[in-house]
């Protein structure tokens, strides 16, 4: 069984890269939760290098499992400046599953789903340096079951 999770995982990831490619994707990567469960104090952190002065479009990525208890997912994402200065904070819901039939939205198949959430569509990364995009999962429970994995991608 885990053997089957792991090349589960391992071509979702793979379908999911080779779409991306071809994109116009300044940044992006994946970091895999630990069992499939996103801990409320785990911060998913991701540094950016920003090579222009120019508006980006923000998007997380989330991978998640059937063994997701709820129809939707609050985060909450705060972007850093090359100097450390806090630029924005804001909290997201976004919905995984279908409220009344519990059918996943995302793309998938089996029991793991990919969703991919815009954050910001016109993001203003006035400096050039390395940002800090920090994500938090903020639902009522500290273990979140059923995240595979956050990620994060930032497009022309």
């Amino acid at each position: 069984m885990q053997f089957q999770k792991k090349l589960t995982s391992s071509i979702l990831i793979l379908l999911f890269i080779l779409t991306s490619c071809g994109s116009n994707a300044l940044y992006e990567n994946h970091k895999e939760l630990e069992s499939g469960i996103w801990q409320k104090a785990n911060l998913q952190s991701f540094e950016i290098e920003i090579d222009d002065s120019q508006n980006h479009s923000v998007f997380y990525h989330l991978r998640y499992t059937m063994d997701y208890d709820y129809c939707n997912s609050y985060v909450r994402y705060k972007v850093f400046s090359p100097t450390g200065k806090l630029l924005t904070q804001k909290m997201k819901l976004d919905t995984l599953f279908d409220c009344t039939t519990g059918k996943p939205l995302g793309e998938g198949f089996g029991t793991v789903y990919n969703r991919e959430f815009q954050l910001e569509e016109s993001f203003d990364f006035s400096e050039k340096g390395i940002y800090k995009i920090e994500l938090e999962q903020m639902m009522r429970k500290d273990s979140l079951e059923g995240i595979q994995t956050v990620g994060i991608r930032i497009t022309n």
